[in-house]
């Protein structure tokens, strides 16, 4: 008798990660370019997938390989698509993270956990002239973009359109999610250091806009105190629909750490389904699947939990006090700029 156990897995990892109007069958037959007759034998374990075929599955559903192996293998493999200024660009990148997170909302008890080293990406577009400014310093500070060369900041040039409804929709899908966040000193700091930056070198078409952007990122941190405060995430600047807060009451927690700083972590997970994400060389991010590192790294991330305050929800004194400390921030590079 065939042992199709680990065929079985690899059928319900693509399942898990299909949208709920595509059923498995048409997943396997759409991908394989087969009859659904021929995909059902393949589902049932009567026919064994070759590696042409895995491979093809797991390119298109975004499954590792390792994960479905319980193996002693300190292997890891992880979907790495490196941000380039002809091949991979951040509107590829905000495509990918949408079609990630509208998986992971698709299912049952989705959450995310995000470990927050810089403002959390999702917080970003709902302010044009932040997102704007994250935009050009990611492009031209930190990848060197040659479109950027000897080029300064003009923040009424905005982002592309396409960009900001892709910003939009990331907003939107990540606010359906339950989540928790971990922020510490360094989160807010180490955009107020590129604003800094920026301003000290003349990077800025107009001198104004670091005044500018310091008042935007006061509006940010106020949003982002606002959401702490009721313990639901919204987009900057809508009104909150009626019900949302009696259907989405807790699901936004924030904790804050006063000592440890670690790198950006991503953990999402909705059932079974589990995905982690880590980034590289400042925006670059690291994906991948194996439960094996998901459950090391969750362990990791829950002891950093128990090493942290919750500001959330009813936690009014110390919220107010790591948030002014921010908004102190902002006023200490405010007064310097001025």
């Amino acid at each position: 008798m065939k042992d199709t156990s680990v065929q079985n897995t690899f059928f319900n990892q693509i399942k898990d990660r299909l949208p709920n109007n595509l059923t498995l069958v048409d997943g396997v037959a759409d991908a394989l370019n087969i009859s659904n007759d021929s995909a059902y034998r393949r589902i049932r374990g009567e026919t064994a997938l070759d590696f042409d075929e895995i491979s093809v599955l797991a390119s298109r559903y975004g499954i590792s390989l390792d994960g479905l192996v319980k193996s002693e293998s300190d292997t890891v493999a992880f979907r790495y698509r490196p941000l380039d200024e002809k091949l991979f660009s951040f509107e590829n990148y905000m495509e990918t993270t949408l079609e990630d997170l509208e998986r992971i909302a698709d299912k049952e008890n989705p959450e995310i956990i995000y470990v927050a080293n810089d403002i959390p990406f999702f917080q970003l577009f709902g302010i044009p002239e932040v997102a704007a400014f994250k935009f050009f310093v990611w492009t031209k500070t930190i990848l060197n973009y040659v479109q950027h060369k000897g080029k300064k900041l003009n923040l009424n040039e905005g982002i592309t359109e396409k960009a900001q409804d892709l910003g939009l929709r990331l907003v939107e899908a990540y606010c359906k999610i339950p989540s928790i966040e971990i922020f510490h000193a360094g989160t807010l700091e180490s955009t107020l250091n590129q604003i800094e930056y920026y301003h000290v070198s003349g990077l800025f078409n107009n001198k104004n806009d670091s005044l500018l952007l310091c008042e935007r990122m006061s509006e940010l941190v106020d949003h982002m105190q606002h959401q702490a405060e009721i313990g639901v995430k919204f987009p900057y600047g809508k009104e909150l629909p009626e019900g949302i807060l009696e259907m989405r009451s807790g699901n936004y927690q924030l904790y804050y750490n006063e000592v440890l700083a670690t790198d950006n972590t991503v953990l999402a997970r909705s059932g079974d389904f589990k995905m982690s994400y880590l980034t590289n060389n400042g925006h670059n991010s690291l994906m991948t699947t194996n439960p094996g590192f998901y459950d090391n790294t969750n362990r990791a991330v829950k002891n950093l939990l128990s090493k942290s305050a919750l500001v959330s929800g009813t936690s009014e004194k110390e919220r107010n006090r790591i948030f002014s400390r921010f908004q102190e921030k902002i006023d200490e590079l405010r007064s310097l700029i001025k």
